[in-house]
């Protein structure tokens, strides 16, 4: 990680263009407490995997993805006037993390708060908060019983008044650490403990989750799987690792996510999960190099996109910060229901101007009308339309920039939302963040 000392400065600034909501402060703090019985609630899991098929993995086709010459680009994008607007930035510090959005219009996101004190910057959790579309309404997620601190990593929702964030919660101490599941149903908000093996991997880094609507909720990590039914949480074994998900009606999909290791896709198909071999990335041969596929957006059967990247270190050659130059590319998989089409993005480094930089693509979501949504960097969304692709700016507030961290599209609609902070980044001083909600569509 890369790190520079700084001081805190006080600063007011004025938006210009970008609108802030008339309530701009959270409309109330709910705490939700917990069961009350003090010998630490436990989830509804099915107690075996699931009794589901052991389906055939299907091969990849093409095999590998060569790496392309340096000058080619395939995905040739152009930077357009910019889809997306402003909603909502938060006159607090602090910034918003997950998010999730349901079909009923309701916005389901993770916050963090941060404040000065002492010269130090200091950050901790905000809540979990909902949007109705004008306001917003912040909710604490009660601890489990005889336990110490927790951490939220992936959140769903399928309305206003059911939503699920999972995370893991340690002991007083620090040595025991388990994963839970929070559900809000009834107004409330209750914590549940999982049980092994779903507690050593739904709740850690890398998991996922997302709603079918319907009462239907899957979450993932690792080679685990659940299913909310509506009645309890069926376990499934994954046929690999998987860290994160992308879904469309009843198609689901899972990708590896920043897992470790060659990365690999499988589609849901009612009776289990099924393997689908994605071409080898290729990289130079260097010894320090990698490719990873970070997310995926399912538009149809046979319309899926994964998308992620390639980048290797360079030797003996630094950046402008003097550590190991490294070089790389993005990439975007197209699956049409049998094999796969490999689109390279532009060779970028960790030097040199901003034009030049690596682009990494992250998150990825259906615009609702047949084209993809991706987050490139920071404060570039990449979009697909009609086969084209271009390079959309979020805006900020006059001598801020926006920082995107999560999208999600309403179901059923062309509306896709982002969350995450607009910084302002001040010579010797600490970057001054404000949460921030941006909408497309």
């Amino acid at each position: 990680m890369r790190a520079a000392s700084r001081v805190l400065a006080v600063l007011m600034v004025a938006v210009a263009g970008c609108a802030f909501s008339p309530d701009t402060a959270p409309a109330g703090r709910t705490s939700s407490p917990g069961r009350a019985d003090g010998a630490g609630p436990a989830a509804v899991v099915s107690p075996r995997p699931a009794g589901a098929a052991e389906l055939q993995a299907l091969p990849a086709r093409p095999a590998r993805c060569a790496l392309p010459p340096e000058g080619r680009d395939d995905l040739r994008a152009s930077e357009v006037a910019t889809a997306w607007r402003t909603l909502w930035v938060d006159r607090a510090r602090g910034s918003m993390g997950l998010l999730a959005a349901a079909a009923d219009g309701t916005l389901w996101t993770t916050f963090w708060e941060e404040r000065e004190r002492g010269g130090v910057l200091e950050g901790r959790s905000g809540g979990v908060r909902r949007w109705d579309g004008d306001a917003w309404q912040t909710f604490e997620i009660p601890a489990l019983p005889g336990r110490g601190g927790q951490s939220v990593v992936a959140v769903a929702a399928d309305s206003a008044d059911q939503a699920w964030v999972f995370g893991q919660s340690s002991d007083r101490k620090g040595a025991d650490t388990v994963g839970f599941i929070g559900t809000y149903e009834g107004g409330r908000w209750r914590t549940e403990a999982l049980a092994k093996p779903a507690a050593d991997a739904i709740g850690w880094a890398y998991t996922s989750a997302r709603s079918l609507g319907a009462g239907r909720t899957w979450t993932v990590n690792g080679q685990v799987g659940l299913l909310w039914t509506g009645r309890e949480w069926h376990h499934h074994q994954l046929p690999a690792q998987a860290g994160a998900l992308g879904s469309e009606g009843e198609q689901v999909w899972a990708v590896t996510g920043e897992h470790s290791g060659q990365p690999v896709a499988m589609r849901w198909e009612r009776t289990g999960w099924r393997l689908i071999g994605v071409p080898v990335l290729e990289t130079p041969d260097h010894d320090v190099s990698g490719g990873v596929l970070r997310d995926v957006g399912v538009i149809g059967p046979d319309d899926v996109w994964v998308v992620g990247g390639v980048s290797w270190l360079m030797e003996h050659e630094y950046d402008d910060e003097h550590e190991p130059l490294e070089r790389g590319r993005p990439v975007a998989l197209h699956w049409n229901g049998s094999s796969w089409t490999c689109h390279w993005g532009p060779l970028g480094s960790s030097s040199g101007r901003p034009a030049g930089r690596m682009t990494r693509f992250g998150e990825a979501e259906p615009d609702g009308r047949g084209g993809l949504w991706v987050l490139g960097r920071d404060d570039l969304l990449w979009h697909l339309s009609d086969g084209r692709w271009t390079r959309h700016r979020v805006p900020a507030p006059a001598g801020y920039a926006a920082k995107v961290s999560s999208l999600a599209r309403r179901p059923g609609t062309s509306q896709v939302y982002a969350v995450g902070s607009v910084t302002s980044e001040k010579e010797n001083a600490f970057d001054v963040s404000h949460a921030a909600l941006w909408r497309a569509g």
